[in-house]
């Protein structure tokens, strides 16, 4: 079990920034979900999947920020965590494979025309977003104490209430 020092801070920072980036991707989604024509459903469903791609890309950039972090010396005063690079891994393998469900389930719900699947696109929403909150947990296990979990499968779902509420000719 190999463990690294982890600068918390810019680590959390960094953290703050995927979890954006998965929270504009559930957006996009919910608007895709909601697309009445087919060029904005296609267009919708292109940004929400680029979106997760990001939040990939972001995942696999920290993981490496944060192991090549480990070679440089740290001040004395900077605050650190040892993290097990084992359970990094994992944990940025089991984001991917929730990735790859998530996509997957959108695909779904997007393809069917009467936009069946929607709890399920919203469970993997939930799974994808809890196993974020893990490397949170893993990174800074004290920033994560005390805070209610963000539910992001609640969060798809007030904006997909949200959107369909909005009245979209005005724009």
């Amino acid at each position: 079990m190999p463990t690294i020092p982890v600068i918390t801070e810019p680590a959390l920072s960094s953290l703050r920034k995927v979890i954006s980036t998965l929270k504009a991707a559930i957006v996009v989604s919910a608007a895709a979900i909601l697309s009445q024509g087919k060029s904005d459903l296609e267009a919708n469903a292109a940004a929400a999947f680029g979106h997760y791609e990001d939040v990939s890309r972001q995942l696999h950039t920290f993981r490496k920020a944060v192991l090549e972090d480990a070679l440089i010396p740290t001040k004395d005063n900077t605050v650190t965590v040892d993290v097990d690079i084992d359970a990094l891994d994992r944990v940025v393998d089991d984001i991917d494979l929730q990735i790859a469900q998530t996509k997957g389930a959108l695909h779904a719900v997007v393809e069917s025309s009467d936009r069946s699947g929607l709890e399920a696109f919203a469970e993997r929403i939930g799974e994808l977003g809890r196993a974020l909150l893990g490397m949170v947990t893993l990174i800074a296990p004290s920033a994560a104490h005390g805070d209610t979990p963000f539910l992001f499968d609640q969060f798809f779902l007030e904006s997909l209430q949200e959107l369909s509420q909005r009245d979209w000719s005005a724009t």
